[in-house]
């Protein structure tokens, strides 16, 4: 029965770690050194907690498994746990062949601002509409662009930075549903 307990704890312990060093890589990444910092050091105390745990059982093969099962979880709760709070700001690219009237009103009516410029791709004219937003809306301004034109080519990125110009934060009144 021990056994059993020490491998729930360590499973535990690793999802938990795990979830906590897949936020901290993300806001690493994204230049946020405070909030990285704050969460490596919750990192490393839980995964020194678990690993004096794993070794003082390291003959039992459930406590291994439990390790390597926590690890895997921690890996889908973590990217699951930053998907939830969608921080930080993406890059969506719109192209449009030929030109198109309706798809820059319809991105400042929901609150975007959009930067329009026209080209020429394989087929012809096109335009394309540079969008910066909240990657908490970045579904609503897919659907948006799907909506006004589903045949556009749609590319999205992660920002590292974005300052300057206009940057919505939050959809207009008339588009928030209730």
């Amino acid at each position: 029965m021990d056994v059993l307990w020490t491998s729930l704890l360590i499973f535990g312990l690793r999802a938990c770690d795990v979830s906590i060093g897949t936020l901290r890589s993300i806001y690493a990444n994204r230049g946020r050194r405070t909030v990285a910092a704050s969460l490596g050091l919750f990192e490393s105390l839980i995964f020194v907690f678990a690993i004096s745990k794993v070794f003082s059982g390291v003959t039992s093969p459930w406590t291994m498994l439990a390790y390597a099962c926590g690890f895997a979880t921690g890996n889908f709760l973590g990217i699951t746990i930053e998907r939830w709070i969608a921080s930080g700001m993406v890059l969506v690219r719109i192209i449009v062949r030929g030109q198109s009237p309706e798809m820059m009103p319809a991105l400042r009516a929901a609150g975007f601002g959009v930067t329009t410029l026209h080209g020429a791709g394989g087929t012809g004219a096109v335009d394309f509409f540079f969008v910066v937003a909240p990657r908490r809306r970045q579904r609503e301004l897919l659907e948006l662009a799907e909506r006004v034109d589903p045949t556009a080519f749609v590319t999205l990125d992660a920002v590292n930075h974005a300052g300057g110009g206009y940057l919505s934060a939050t959809p207009p009144a008339a588009s928030v549903k209730k």
